[in-house]
C-alpha cells in the first residue's frame, strides 16, 4: 500500500545558532526541480501509531525530510565551543558520539518532497493510491509533515507493522533504508502513556550540566526497576492483545534516534512510537535546555487529547515523574477524559523537585485518590504485583 506525503511545516520554527547553516534550504525554484526522495535528501520517518477506524487501520504517521549532510565540522566546531565555554565541559575523545547525537541539529529542511511509504501487509486506500498528508503552513517550511494515513485492511491490526520510503522517480544510488515500524492496537483494552526523562531514563532534568552528560557524553541508563516493571506490564495489562506503549516527551525531535535505540535496548519488550517536541531553538547551549521549555505542559495536554481521538475506548495506566509538569498533565487528562480513558496516574518522585503536599495536592484536584500515586524509587519493585487492569492504582 502507497500513500503520499508532501513535506510541509507543521510545527515551530528551528533557529541554529551557526551562520554557516541557510535558514531555510535550498531555494523553492532548486527544490521545485527534484520533488522526489534522491541521493541529496535524508529521511527520517518517525515510529507510529495505528488504530482502528471502521473496519481499516489508520496510522499517525509524521517524516522529516532534510538536504543530506556530507560535512558536519563547522557545525559541531561551533556545538564544541559553546558547550564547553557554557559548561566548563571537555568534550574531548567524544567528539564522534557528540556529532552523531546532534547530528539532527544541524539537518536543513527540504521542502516540497513527495515522500512515498509502502506498509507491508495492508491493502491500498480507498482512493487507490493513498493518501495525501499534510497542510501547507504560513511558517517558514522545515521539511515535516504529519498526518493520520489510512491503511487500509491490514493483516493484523495489533502488532508491528513496517514501512519504508520508496522512492517513485529519482534512483538512490547507496544502500540507505528509511524505515519505521508502525505500532497497530485495538481500539479498546489496555495502554501506557510514558514520559522519557527521568521516569525510565535518568537525564537529571533538574541540572544543566547534569542534562549535557546524560545526552551527550554517557551512555543512557534507564531508572533502576522500570525496565523490568515495564516488561511486566506488557503481561498484566494485556487483554486480547498487548498493551500499546506510547512515549511522549519533552525532548526535541532532533534526539529522536539517540532515544529510540534507548527505548529499544533497555526497554524492548515495551517499544512504542516516541512523541516528541519541535521546539523553537534560539543557541546552542539552549539546545539542550529543552527540560525548562515552555509549553511542556500545552505540548504533553495535547499529545494527550490526540491519543484520546486515536483510541477513545482504551485505557490507559499514564506514568511520569515530579521534575516537569507530569502530575498536573496527566490529572488534567483525567478531568476532561474521566477513569474510563485515564485509568491510573503513576509518578517518580525526584529528588530535588517539587514534591510537596500542597503541589500535588493543587495537581490531582478533582482526582480520586485511588486514581494516582506518587512512588519513590525503593517502591518501583512493588508495582509490579498492583492489578491495574482490576481497577486497583
Amino acid at each position: 500500500m502507497w500513500f503520499g506525503m508532501r513535506s510541509s511545516t507543521c510545527l515551530s520554527l528551528l533557529l541554529l545558532s551557526t551562520s554557516s547553516l541557510p535558514a531555510h534550504g535550498l531555494p523553492a525554484q532548486q527544490r521545485a526541480i527534484f520533488p522526489s526522495i534522491g541521493p541529496l535528501d535524508d529521511v527520517l520517518l518517525f515510529d507510529a501509531p495505528a488504530f482502528v477506524d471502521g473496519n481499516n487501520l489508520v496510522a499517525s504517521v509524521q517524516a522529516f525530510v532534510s538536504l543530506r549532510q556530507i560535512n558536519l565540522t563547522p557545525f559541531l566546531s561551533a556545538v564544541q565551543s559553546a558547550i564547553e565555554d557554557a559548561f566548563d565541559l571537555d568534550i574531548g575523545n567524544k567528539v564522534a558520539q557528540v556529532e552523531e547525537r546532534l547530528r539532527l541539529f544541524a539537518a536543513i529542511g527540504q521542502s516540497g518532497k513527495d515522500v512515498n511509504v509502502k506498509v507491508g501487509g495492508c491493502s491500498a486506500a480507498a482512493s487507490g493510491s493513498g493518501a495525501s498528508v499534510g497542510k501547507t503552513s504560513k511558517l517558514p517550511d522545515l521539511g515535516m509533515v504529519l498526518g493520520n494515513v489510512p491503511l487500509g485492511s491490514c493483516a493484523q491490526q495489533n502488532g508491528a507493522l513496517t514501512g519504508a520510503v520508496e522512492d517513485k522517480g529519482t534512483i538512490i544510488t547507496d544502500a540507505r533504508k528509511f524505515e519505521n515500524t508502525i505500532f497497530a492496537s485495538g481500539p479498546d483494552g489496555f495502554g501506557v502513556i510514558s514520559d522519557i526523562d527521568d521516569t525510565v531514563k535518568i537525564t537529571n532534568t533538574l541540572d544543566k550540566l547534569g542534562v549535557v552528560k546524560s545526552t551527550l557524553l554517557d551512555d543512557p541508563k534507564p531508572v533502576p526497576g522500570m525496565s523490568s516493571l515495564y516488561a511486566s506490564l506488557t503481561k498484566s495489562l494485556a487483554t486480547s492483545a498487548p498493551p500499546q506503549f506510547i512515549y511522549v516527551s519533552g525532548s526535541p525531535f532532533q534526539l529522536y534516534p539517540f532515544l529510540r535505540s534507548f527505548i529499544s535496548t533497555s526497554f524492548p519488550q515495551s517499544r512504542g512510537p516516541l512523541l516528541l517536541q519541535n521546539l523553537t531553538l534560539i543557541d546552542i547551549p539552549g539546545l539542550l535546555d529543552f527540560a525548562n521549555s515552555d509549553g511542556i505542559f500545552e505540548y504533553k495536554t495535547e499529545m494527550i487529547q490526540r491519543i484520546q481521538s486515536f483510541y477513545p475506548a482504551k485505557k490507559w495506566l499514564t506514568v511520569g515523574d515530579s521534575t516537569q509538569k507530569d502530575p498536573e498533565t496527566y490529572a488534567n487528562a483525567f478531568r476532561n477524559f474521566g477513569p474510563d480513558f485515564i485509568a491510573c496516574i503513576w509518578i517518580r518522585r525526584v529528588d530535588g523537585a517539587d514534591n510537596s503536599d500542597a503541589r500535588f495536592a493543587e495537581a490531582f484536584q478533582g482526582v480520586p485518590q485511588d486514581k494516582f500515586r506518587i512512588f519513590s524509587d525503593e517502591d518501583i519493585p512493588s508495582l509490579e504485583s498492583i492489578d491495574v487492569k482490576g481497577g486497583k492504582c
